[in-house]
């Protein structure tokens, strides 16, 4: 099962190829040899390449710059952490899934080596494998990743930071997809709590967790509190003659089901959400997934999405706008 949040909170969940150099920048040299220049030269032209999402293209220029930066400064120097984490990024996005593991892994041992097992640092590198196991299945794997990444972030952070509610998201995202809705409930809460009392709150991010917060208490038969989050969803969607629709799979007049996609790694199951809008006509004029699945996940449920056709929505008699989501399972036959 391919996700994230996320996780996660994998499309603001965490696009690491950009956000993790930041987080993990390397070492200033005073004196930089050509090689570390090169390979800093290269890794700037893979992150333009992955926004490009030209991913084979890429993949060498990021394979180059870790064999300079690994002859300048050894095997195991912390230098290495995000040349590691981007090239883990290109292998998952061209379905290199042991590959990208193997990179993962060897980013977590040199981070806890250099940093210390309880650095914010390492548990945004468990953040990294714990959407990968979740891609992949691996439910206890994920969620051990996503458990030690939190308990890093709460003792480091606080049980207030957005930090926190990030990985506690992409925890929820993962237990709802595998139908443990009581623990997804809470972490959801938790998210949600956090998010709700932040001064630099994302309303858009906070609406994804509210959406997976309703569809886990569906799941659950609490259909009282699950009303309760659509109003407030609602209230936080709310836009002049646009109206807040919940999941909308049920009021379509064509809703239109993807493939499964050919380039798509292999998935036991995976349930894709796409955040949708609908003209007075019941025209869909904009369709964004919600979270961070593989591209070709992504690029079929959003295209079907844009294809759907829903029953125009009238208030006073008046035609409006709806906000909603569709859901989309893929299932590997």
């Amino acid at each position: 099962m391919t996700f994230l949040l996320l996780k996660a909170c994998f499309v603001s969940a965490l696009i690491w190829l950009a956000l993790g150099l930041t987080s993990l920048a390397q070492t200033p040299q005073p004196n930089q040899s050509s090689a570390l220049i090169e390979s800093r030269e290269l890794n700037a032209r893979v992150i333009k390449l992955y926004a490009e999402q030209k991913y084979d293209e890429a993949l060498p220029l990021a394979r180059r710059a870790l064999e300079l930066r690994e002859a300048e400064l050894g095997t195991n120097h912390q230098d290495l952490i995000p040349l590691l984490l981007n090239l883990g990024e290109l292998y998952r996005a061209t379905q290199k899934e042991n590959d990208a593991r193997s990179s993962y892994q060897r980013a977590l041992r040199i981070s806890e080596s250099a940093l210390g097992v309880d650095d914010l640092r390492v548990a945004k590198v468990l953040d990294k494998l714990a959407y990968l196991a979740f891609g992949e299945g691996e439910y206890d794997k994920s969620e051990h990743f996503f458990l030690r990444s939190l308990a890093i972030k709460e003792k480091a952070l606080g049980a207030e930071s957005l930090d926190v509610a990030e990985t506690a998201f992409g925890l929820g995202e993962m237990y709802r997809y595998h139908r443990e809705y009581a623990k997804a409930e809470a972490r959801y809460q938790q998210a949600i709590h956090i998010w709700e009392k932040s001064t630099k709150r994302d309303d858009a991010q906070l609406l994804k967790a509210l959406n997976g917060y309703q569809l886990a208490l569906i799941g659950q038969d609490k259909t009282v509190e699950a009303e309760q989050v659509q109003k407030r969803r609602a209230e936080l969607s709310a836009k002049p003659g646009v109206v807040e629709g919940g999941v909308l799979n049920g009021t379509a007049v064509k809703l239109v089901q993807p493939s499964y996609p050919p380039l798509a790694p292999r998935v036991y199951y995976l349930s894709v959400q796409v955040r949708v809008m609908i003209d007075e006509t019941g025209k869909v004029i904009s369709a964004q997934v919600i979270g961070q699945p593989h591209p070709a996940f992504r690029a079929a449920a959003e295209e079907a999405a844009r294809h759907s056709k829903f029953t125009p929505t009238l208030v006073s008699g008046v035609p409006v706008k709806v906000n909603g989501t569709i859901i989309y399972n893929f299932v590997a036959r």
